[in-house]
């Protein structure tokens, strides 16, 4: 039977209240058997030539493949390593969302499974966050996507600063080092759409940037596209800003005195000049014009009250199947 959400992570910090961790990095993963034993390899590395207690969190959004087995198997020969399998595919975010919950290190790192974000930079990370800053984040100054990809992703940034009435650092991703008072204020939320990016920035207190060039993938295809890239930007704009209620406000002001102030222009030619506009293709095309507009508005507001519906349904965000690598398995 699946563990709800609560469940796991009071049974799981239990479990682990005697092991002082300094630093903890989440590894979410999804279908990544081709890549995942080199990065955890690479991981390990790192961490052990730091020197002080570990561990690796593990979240498998409901992989198809051989991910499981595999960490199943590393797990025996390496008790640092942590894992934790959804029983379904719940997303990339919730999936860094509970590893976050779970961890149990001073020092908490994100970073993906899919070799791009370069553990041998984590040192640095580290230290700078030992050093009193809350959050350090990694700043992409290249990447190696194709040319719409990064596009979009530079899109993202800007558009979401614009939006969101706090600081957002441009090109900076998920992959970030943070301290235990950031990870406890992320631990006591209970989300169901969680951009773990934007929590990070809201929370606000000292943080700075190190610059990395992004590698290319250690093997296969990624699973971000820019589908899933245009549904983060919209939980991350609807979560953290009202301000595509007021633009619309805003907007359809700006189309009611426009209308107004037109219809005073043509009442007055009609009344002085004697003009008569006609011309159905026109009208036509004013209708579908507001049309769409309105469709769009709604389609702003359903967004707003859909994220309201899914928090009110106090649903668990996520639901685990199977754990591995805690001292005790959890009840």
């Amino acid at each position: 039977m699946p563990k709800r959400e609560g469940m796991m992570q009071s049974d799981i910090k239990d479990s682990v209240n005697n092991i002082k961790n300094i630093y903890s990095v989440v590894l979410p993963v999804y279908n990544e058997e081709q890549c995942l034993q080199e990065v955890i390899n690479r991981i390990m590395k790192v961490l052990k030539q730091l020197g002080e207690p570990f561990e690796i969190v593990c979240i498998d959004d409901g992989s198809s493949d051989n991910t499981w087995p595999m960490l199943l198997q590393m797990s025996r020969v390496e008790p640092s390593l942590r894992g934790i399998k959804f029983l379904r595919n719940f997303g990339h975010q919730l999936a860094v969302y509970a590893g976050i919950k779970y961890c149990t290190g001073e020092y908490i790192a994100i970073l993906d499974a899919d070799g791009q974000d370069p553990p041998e930079i984590l040192p640095q990370l580290f230290q700078k966050c030992r050093e009193g800053y809350d959050v350090v984040y990694a700043v992409r100054k290249k990447r190696k996507e194709n040319l719409l990809k990064r596009a979009g992703y530079k899109l993202f940034y800007r558009l979401y600063r614009f939006l969101v009435p706090f600081d957002v650092p441009l090109d900076s991703g998920d992959f970030a080092v943070f301290n235990k008072n950031v990870a406890s204020f992320i631990q006591s939320l209970n989300e169901k759409t969680p951009v773990i990016r934007g929590l990070r920035s809201w929370y606000g207190g000292r943080q700075c940037g190190i610059e990395y060039a992004r590698p290319k993938r250690v093997s296969g295809k990624s699973k971000y596209n820019l589908g899933k890239l245009l549904l983060l930007a919209i939980n991350a704009s609807i979560s953290f800003s009202k301000k595509p209620l007021r633009i619309i406000s805003l907007f359809g002001i700006n189309i009611s005195l426009f209308s107004f102030c037109g219809g005073i222009i043509l009442l007055m030619m009609k009344l002085t000049v004697g003009i008569h506009l006609t011309g159905w293709t026109s009208l036509a095309l004013l209708i579908m014009f507001f049309g769409g507009l309105i469709l769009l508005v709604l389609g702003i507001i359903g967004e707003y009250i859909g994220d309201i519906y899914d928090e009110v349904k106090n649903r668990p965000a996520f639901l685990v199947k199977e754990t591995i690598g805690w001292p005790h398995e959890p009840r």
